[in-house]
C-alpha cells in the first residue's frame, strides 16, 4: 500500500530509528539457496484464524497425531486440532499444529517432519485457557520465518508468550525474544524466555508484534491497567499507517476499550483487541480520518471497528495527534465491516447564509459528523463556500493552524444556542462578516474558536488567527478584547488591535480582580 503524503507522514523519530534496528538485528544475516518448494506465504499477520495450505506427502491427520503425541500436553479425551502453518524445505517440513477442547484449553505445537511424516527432532508447545494461538509465516532474505503468540486468560487477567523462529529447510531455532532453541526446558535460554514474559504479553498486528508491559501492583479492580502498550515491532514491512498514528490508533483503543466495548465487556480491561487493519481516508477539517478494524485477541470472533480523526495539534510544545473518535462497532466481522461502510456514516449538513460588505450573498455548507459518546457535538469535516449556485472555495484548514500557540483540536459545532455555535462577525472591521469556529471539542472554562476572515478581492475564507476565548469587539477603538480564565480562575484580559499587513497583534495583558 502507498500511503499519501499528509502532516501525518513524518519520519521516524528517534526511537523509532533504535527500533527498526534492534528489528533487523533479528533476522538471519546469511544466505542460503533459495528453499525447492516454499509452500506458506501471504499470511497476513494479525488476522484472526486465517489458515496456511501445505502440500506434503503425508495426511494432515497424521501430520496432527505426529506431533500431539510428541507434545508434553494432555486434554481430557481426543482434542480438537487444526493446523495452522507449515513451510516445505529441502531437508524437512515445519509445522505448526493447534491442539484445544470446549473449556477451551489450548496448545501450539511446532515440530519438524520428514517426507515420511516422521519427526526429525523435538517439539515446542506453549498452552493456554481462554485463548488461542496465532501464526504467521513470511519469507526474508531467503529465509523462513514462522511468528507466534500465545494467549490465554480468564477471571479478569490475561497473559501469553511469543516467539520469531528462523526455518534453515531442515530445522528451527528462535531470532526472537532472544535466540537459541527454547526445546530444552532446563538451557539458560529458556529460562531467559520465562523471565521475559513473565511480565509482558504480545499481540498480533499488521506486520509483525505489539508489546504490552504489565503493571507492577494491577488489580483487578484497581485503578491502572495490568498491561499498558510499550512497542510495535515491524517484522515484515507491512506497515498500514504511519507509526505515529498506529501509536495513537493503539492509545485510542486501550482507553475507549477499557471499562466498556471489549469481549470480556468488564471494567478494567487492556491489550484484549488485535489490530487486524487500518486504512488510511479522506482528509478533513478535524484531521485525516483512519478506519480500523480489531479481533479479540482470545477468540477471534468478536470484532472492533472504529472510525478516528486524527488532527495534529501541539501539546506542552511538542506535536501531536489529537483523536476525534467518530464510530464504534462491536459484533461479528461481517456486522462491523457493514456498519463501517460508507452508506452507514450519519453525515448531517448545515447552511449558514451571511452578506459580504459589497452586498454579495455567501452561503456557507457545513459538513458534519457527531463523535462517539456526543451526539450535541459534531465534528466539522468539510466547509463549502458559495455565491447563488457558483462554487467558490472548497476550505481547508493551513499549516498556519498548526502553531505551538495553539492547542487546534479540529473545528466543531455545538448544538447549543448559548455556546459552540459558528460566530459570525465582522472580526477585522472591514464591513464583511468573518467566520469563527470552535477549536476544541471539549472545553471546562475557555471556549477557544479558529478565525478565517472574508477576503473580498480573492472571494475566499482565510485562516487568520486563533483565539483561547470567545472576543469582545470594541468597534469605536477597532480592538479585539479577550476575557479568559486563567490558570487559578482569575480573570484575565488580552487586547489586540490589527496592523497594516492585517495580523492580529496584542498590545496588552493584564489580570482583573477576583471581583
Amino acid at each position: 500500500m502507498t500511503l499519501p503524503k499528509t502532516r501525518l507522514s513524518t519520519a521516524m523519530s528517534g526511537s523509532a530509528r533504535e527500533t527498526e534496528g534492534r528489528v533487523r538485528n533479528l533476522f538471519v544475516k546469511h544466505r542460503r539457496p533459495a528453499l525447492v518448494l516454499v509452500m506458506a506465504v501471504g499470511f497476513a499477520i494479525g488476522l484472526c484464524g486465517s489458515l496456511v495450505a501445505c502440500r506434503a506427502q503425508v495426511g494432515q491427520e497424521q501430520r496432527l497425531d505426529a506431533l500431539y503425541d510428541a507434545a508434553e500436553v494432555s486434554f481430557d479425551g481426543k482434542p480438537q486440532r487444526e493446523e495452522l502453518a507449515c513451510i516445505q524445505g529441502q531437508g524437512g517440513t515445519l509445522v505448526a499444529g493447534h491442539f484445544y477442547d470446549d473449556y477451551p484449553h489450548c496448545a501450539l505445537v511446532i515440530g519438524v517432519e520428514d517426507d515420511r511424516g516422521q519427526l526429525t527432532g523435538p517439539v515446542f508447545s506453549a498452552t493456554s485457557s481462554g485463548g488461542r494461538p496465532q501464526v504467521s509465516t513470511f519469507r526474508k532474505d531467503d529465509v523462513d520465518y514462522l511468528l507466534y503468540t500465545v494467549n490465554g486468560g480468564g477471571q479478569g487477567y490475561t497473559y501469553g508468550e511469543g516467539g520469531l523462529l528462523a526455518f534453515d529447510g531442515t530445522d528451527f531455532t528462535w531470532v526472537w525474544p532472544m535466540k537459541g532453541d527454547l526445546r530444552q526446558e532446563d538451557a539458560q535460554v529458556w529460562m531467559e524466555y520465562q523471565n521475559y514474559w513473565e511480565d509482558q504479553i504480545p499481540l498480533p498486528c499488521p506486520g509483525g508484534v505489539e508489546i504490552f508491559q504489565g503493571a507492577d501492583d494491577w488489580r483487578l479492580y484497581g485503578q491502572g491497567p495490568q498491561w499498558s502498550f510499550r512497542e510495535r515491532l515491524q517484522l515484515t514491512g507491512g506497515y498500514h499507517a504511519p507509526e505515529r498514528v498506529m501509536n495513537e490508533l493503539r492509545r485510542v483503543v486501550e482507553s475507549r476499550t477499557r471499562d466498556q466495548d471489549n469481549p470480556w465487556q468488564a471494567s478494567n480491561t487492556s491489550a484484549q483487541w488485535q489490530i487486524v487493519q487500518v486504512t488510511p481516508g479522506e482528509e478533513t477539517l478535524c484531521g485525516q480520518r483512519y478506519t480500523l478494524l480489531a479481533c479479540s485477541v482470545l477468540t477471534g470472533e468478536e470484532w472492533l471497528g472504529m472510525e478516528v480523526l486524527l488532527c495534529p495539534t501541539f501539546w506542552s510544545g511538542e506535536e501531536q495527534l489529537w483523536p476525534n473518535l467518530i464510530r464504534v462497532v462491536t459484533g461479528s466481522e461481517e456486522e462491523v465491516r457493514q456498519a463501517l461502510s460508507e452508506e452507514n456514516r450519519q453525515v448531517e449538513t448545515e447552511r449558514i447564509t451571511m452578506t459580504t460588505a459589497t452586498g454579495r450573498n455567501l452561503s456557507l455548507e457545513l459538513e458534519l459528523e457527531p463523535l462517539d459518546q456526543q451526539p450535541y457535538c459534531l465534528a466539522i469535516e468539510q466547509i463549502r463556500v458559495y455565491e447563488g449556485d457558483t462554487p467558490l472555495q472548497f476550505m481547508a484548514v493551513e499549516d498556519d493552524v498548526y502553531t505551538p500557540d495553539s492547542f487546534y483540536q479540529g473545528l466543531f459545532l455545538i448544538r447549543d444556542p448559548n455556546i459552540g455555535e459558528p460566530d459570525i462577525r465582522d472580526l477585522n472591521f472591514d464591513g464583511s462578516p468573518d467566520l469563527g469556529l470552535l477549536a476544541e471539542s471539549s472545553f471546562p472554562h475557555n471556549v477557544s474558536y479558529v478565525w478565517f476572515l472574508w477576503d473580498e478581492e480573492t472571494s475566499r475564507f482565510s485562516f487568520s488567527t486563533y483565539l483561547f476565548s470567545n472576543p469582545t469587539l470594541d468597534v469605536e477603538n477597532r480592538q479585539v478584547v479577550e476575557h479568559i480564565r486563567g490558570d487559578v480562575g482569575r480573570p484575565e484580559e488580552a487586547v489586540y488591535v490589527w496592523t497594516e499587513d492585517g495580523t492580529l497583534e496584542q498590545i496588552s495583558y493584564r489580570q482583573l480582580s477576583w471581583s
